[in-house]
């Protein structure tokens, strides 16, 4: 039981949904959003686990009954003018977006030792996550929204996110197109194991597979 080929590794990992999180992009929007930024010398956020020292731009971060430093990264956007901030994990010093609350204690997905539930799903509910991720990415997640009665495996069009290059968005339409592909392959290969459907749909379900 759990040995070797046995497949269960990934079933017996943590999952970082199941870890509250301190979100880098959303900490700076919190601290743009802050009008009297200025006139303050300290700044707690997401309760008083981060304390932001306005003057310098450092900040410290709770780890158990203490605090360390978070060293805070700043990079420039595509466009030129935004900017993006990241944290670095205070165990391993890898740049991050997430931090994730380990008992008060705050570290990286890799140092907490988690994974994504997609990476513990298979067949065509990993397909169907794998195609969120990439809509996530392409700043699409309210697609539906655009597209009533539409589920995500036949969504055709996708919109370039305003400051994307256009290489980056065709490598993310090229896999989401992939991978549509690939669950439109799983589908029907599932319906040729159902034992009551009509041997002449069966035919046409192959003669389908095989011409792709």
């Amino acid at each position: 039981m759990g040995g070797y080929n046995s497949g269960g590794r990934n079933r017996t990992h943590r999952t970082v949904e199941n870890y509250s999180r301190i979100d880098s992009f959303e900490f700076y929007m919190f601290l743009k959003g802050d009008k009297y930024l200025g006139y303050k010398s300290v700044v707690k956020y997401h309760g008083d686990d981060i304390v932001y020292y306005v003057e310098n731009r450092s900040a410290v971060v709770r780890m158990g009954n203490d605090y360390c430093n978070l060293t805070l990264s700043r990079v420039p956007g595509v466009d030129g003018e935004s900017v993006r901030m990241y944290f670095h994990c205070p165990c391993c010093g890898r740049r991050v977006r997430y931090l994730y609350d380990f008992h008060k204690r705050y570290i990286c997905r890799r140092c907490l030792g988690a994974n994504y539930k997609i990476q513990q799903t298979r067949g065509m509910d990993k397909l169907l996550r794998q195609m969120a991720n990439i809509l996530v990415k392409l700043e699409y997640e309210w697609w539906d929204r655009d597209n009533p009665g539409i589920q995500i495996f036949e969504l055709k069009f996708i919109p370039k996110p305003k400051y994307m290059r256009w290489d980056k968005y065709e490598r993310y339409l090229r896999e989401f197109r992939r991978l549509q592909k690939e669950y439109d392959r799983l589908f029907w290969r599932g319906m040729l194991r159902i034992s009551y459907i009509p041997a002449d749909l069966k035919k046409r379900v192959v003669c389908h597979l095989e011409s792709e």
